[in-house]
């Protein structure tokens, strides 16, 4: 079995979508499908296509890539060359025109293609640029995805929230996962600290994401300020999107702790299995959030998760006891920062059921045979 994946961009610092791929892409071959990437790209990717190459994974790279939606004339010919030789095309989020031009070149030659939409679809989303994707889905989007074999979402929430544009084809509901090897051996305790003197010995609350406004920072921070012990240290690990994190900064100034907050900037490999194994509880406050993988990576490394319940994977959280779901009003968040942090025993029994609560639901490895009996249903179903 053949797949063809194709994206916008495969550099994990701008978020989900790509982290999500790649590591989709690694699993899949380790499962013995042969996978390739096709993906444009507005800065170079070549780090990241290098290092998939190197595990027998095609990368085929376009760009750079001009506004709007992401053009290249190299598009066209390359899904040309390469969706004759796939025996399913995966097309990962939506509003690209390499997007679009592979589920028209797949439509046209007769292959059938999946496509994730990965959050894209929530209202939360279809909100912000409102009429701009509106018009784009009714003048190109839909188009495509009711042409397409399956579309595949990574919770039951996210497909539940997609059910009112009334899509034709069937649906996938399969998660994300994580590198289980990564959390095999975790390192000692003290590791992450010891690179950053200014924790000491400080409890740590970690929030690991892109720096955006969409992540809830504005919400958390004040609430810690308010309700977390006064000894206890924010870490906000993470790339700045846009800009976005001088405004964090000033929200911590005026909360009067920004010598309580650290920035460390993106973690990477190891060393952010690091930072969950040092943090006493992990913090997500999103508005939207389709998966989060920094959830699960948190939970895998045996510490405690703190989510709103626009994540949508709160409900497997809430009903497996490994963390706590907040509403995003003011009262919940304070509430929930202070009865965690005050509580050790809490924290420490929650987190002593993550490990086992990702083994059983998001081994990568488990997800990529899964993902197997997918494709040869949907190629069997197109023919």
């Amino acid at each position: 079995m053949r797949v063809l994946h194709v994206i916008s961009n495969i550099d994990p610092s701008l978020g989900g979508t790509s982290t999500a791929l790649i590591a989709l892409a690694r699993a899949q071959r380790r499962a013995g499908l042969d996978v390739d990437v096709l993906s444009t790209f507005s800065t170079p990717s070549e780090a990241t296509a290098d290092e998939l190459r190197r595990e027998r994974i095609g990368v085929t790279l376009i760009g750079p890539t001009t506004n709007p939606l992401s053009r290249h004339p190299q598009i066209e010919p390359a899904l040309r060359e390469q969706v004759p030789r796939a025996d399913v095309v995966h097309i990962h989020a939506l509003w690209e025109e390499v997007q679009y031009r592979a589920a028209r070149v797949a439509r046209e030659l007769g292959k059938p293609y999946v496509m994730t939409p990965h959050g894209m679809l929530d209202p939360w989303s279809l909100r912000q640029s409102k009429w701009k994707k509106r018009l784009y889905l009714a003048l190109r989007l839909r188009a495509n995805l009711n042409g397409a074999t399956a579309i595949h979402y990574t919770s039951e929430i996210e497909r539940d929230l997609a059910a009112s544009l009334n899509l034709k084809p069937r649906t996938i509901v399969e998660p994300n996962g994580v590198d289980l090897a990564e959390f095999e051996t975790l390192p000692p305790r003290g590791v992450f600290r010891a690179k950053h003197p200014m924790l000491g010995e400080r409890p740590i609350v970690l929030f690991l994401s892109r720096i955006h406004p969409k992540k809830g920072l504005d919400l958390l921070i004040p609430q810690f300020a308010r309700a977390a012990p006064v000894d206890t240290a924010l870490v906000i690990a993470g790339p700045d999107a846009d800009g976005y994190a001088n405004e964090v900064r000033a929200i911590a100034e005026r909360c009067g702790i920004r010598s309580r907050v650290l920035f460390t900037g993106m973690l990477r490999g190891r060393e952010r299995v690091e930072a969950f194994v040092d943090a006493d509880l992990f913090a997500l406050t999103s508005y939207q959030e389709n998966f989060g993988i920094a959830v699960v990576e948190a939970l895998a490394a045996g510490c405690p998760v703190l989510i709103s319940d626009q994540v949508n994977i709160h409900r497997e959280i809430a009903a497996a006891g490994v963390g706590v779901v907040v509403q995003l009003t003011v009262e919940s968040v304070r509430h929930e920062l202070h009865r965690w942090m005050h509580d050790e025993n809490l924290r420490r029994q929650a987190g002593g059921r993550g490990p086992a609560f990702v083994r059983e639901r998001y081994d990568w490895n488990r997800i990529a045979e899964h993902w197997a009996a997918h494709y040869a249903s949907v190629a069997g179903s197109s023919r």
